[in-house]
């Protein structure tokens, strides 16, 4: 991953060039001439060889900011600091902007659309919950190498897992004895008051025990008693297990963003899950 920062007549750019799922991210924006903000980093992304640009847009910037190959795809509430964004999306090449799985993904959704949400079910006899410690960063990047074969993150290597505790991010852990049986992470973005949950991962001897589930109950409730205003996470939209699991936990489905990222070997959809705001409040669930 490469940080990237530029200004220019009449906008400003700041992001991370993604090789390993060839793309541009862009974590912070100013759009005084959209036009010229968009044909920057289309230009950037043809030169370093990006298939995609990701632009979550403030509300304000929504509709200016679409057009000139940039399309939405979804959208985060309270993503700015309170504030939804509109997730656009602009693509290099052609074959990158298809997906050949998406109608398929959408009728498992429809189909996990129909169940209920359920409650919290207790960790199971001989297993443990804990947070991460340094000491746990070579076992959890064995885990993650064994169970991707690829991933948008350097979660392989253990010092990133480490620098990622340091600046805040939480590690939650399942364990048998010593044993690493499942992990999952909030990656803290302070400055917007939000948080990713990510990095999940289960151990293939331990799958279908409902450890994903457990993990991001308790990484939840760690984030909201911290005042965290917006809870989201990414999905594969091909994995029927994490798809229910953040629709049993409440979150809102709230778009697909295509081909987004190279995880597990291949470039996936990726669906986008909210957390309701407040008690009671309920996000549309698009067409669902």
């Amino acid at each position: 991953m490469v940080n990237i920062c530029h200004e220019g007549p009449g906008f400003f750019i700041s992001g991370v060039l993604e090789h390993v799922s060839a793309r541009i991210w862009v974590n912070e924006y100013n759009a005084a001439d959209p036009a010229a903000l968009q044909n920057f980093l289309k230009e950037t992304a043809l030169q370093r060889g990006m298939g995609k640009i990701i632009l979550p847009a403030r509300e304000d910037d929504g509709e200016r900011l679409q057009g000139n190959g940039f399309v939405a795809e979804g959208t985060i509430e309270g993503y700015y600091g309170g504030t939804p964004a509109l997730f656009l999306a602009a693509f290099t090449r052609p074959e990158r902007g298809i997906s050949l799985g998406y109608n398929a993904e959408m009728e498992m959704l429809k189909k996990i659309h129909r169940h209920k949400r359920v409650e919290e079910k207790k960790l199971p006899a001989g297993f443990t919950m804990r947070l991460a410690a340094k000491s746990d960063c070579t076992e959890m990047a064995t885990l993650f190498q064994e169970v991707f074969a690829s991933y948008p993150s350097p979660v392989y290597d253990p010092l990133y897992l480490a620098r990622a505790m340091d600046k805040g991010d939480i590690y939650m852990l399942v364990c048998r004895g010593e044993k690493i049986a499942a992990v999952a992470a909030a990656e803290m973005q302070q400055d917007q008051q939000r948080v990713e949950i990510t990095n999940c991962a289960t151990d293939r001897e331990f799958r279908g025990m409902g450890f994903n589930s457990l993990l991001i109950r308790r990484i939840q409730r760690m984030c909201l008693a911290r005042g965290t205003g917006c809870l989201y996470s990414l999905a594969r939209a091909s994995s029927y297990g994490m798809n229910i699991v953040l629709h049993r936990l409440g979150y809102m489905y709230r778009g697909t963003l295509i081909n987004n990222c190279h995880i597990a070997g291949k470039f996936e959809d990726m669906n986008i899950w909210v957390r309701p705001r407040g008690r009671g409040s309920l996000l549309s669930g698009g067409a669902f």
